[in-house]
């Protein structure tokens, strides 16, 4: 664990929390948000990140069981997080995705804890390139893997010009 990688990467998600709840007067919940903050960060180094994280009711299908769109959003949420272990050239805002491939390959129950294991692939000035692999915490089993592309925005967004 390289503890200058942890505390930028908490550090992005303590101001995406605030962002989150900008205008928010505490009522309004949506499981974007709630997946952030409920995250906790493992380990992290310069290009991945590990994040544990407790499988509640609001996060279930029908079955009680991790239903596939929170899983599909967590992933979103965290390989996103990962491109914040450290500072980059470009995706100083996160970019927008452009694709994201889950593959389901076993269930978590309600209760479950999980591990989220994200990489960083490739960076560059218009695309990232990111992978995921989320198991249970107790069996170590695969629950899901994943790949995520995102664009980078942040000439939109008055950062670094392409």
């Amino acid at each position: 664990m390289a503890p200058k990688h942890v505390e930028h990467l908490k550090e992005w998600m303590q101001q995406m929390h605030k962002f989150a709840n900008r205008g928010n007067d505490g009522q309004d919940h949506f499981f974007a948000h709630d997946s952030l903050t409920r995250s906790k960060v493992v380990d992290a180094d310069e290009d991945s990140a590990t994040f544990e994280y407790t499988v509640e009711k609001s996060d279930c299908n029908f079955s009680s069981n991790f239903h596939g769109g929170a899983i599909a959003t967590l992933v979103d949420n965290l390989t996103t997080a990962a491109l914040f272990t450290r500072q980059r050239k470009y995706f100083q805002f996160g970019g927008v995705s452009t694709d994201l491939q889950v593959t389901y390959v076993s269930g978590a129950a309600l209760g479950s804890t999980i591990l989220i294991v994200c990489t960083v692939q490739k960076v560059g000035a218009g695309l990232a390139n990111m992978t995921a692999v989320v198991k249970d915490k107790d069996t170590g089993k695969v629950l899901a893997t994943a790949t995520h592309t995102k664009f980078n925005t942040d000439s939109r967004m008055g950062g670094s010009k392409l």
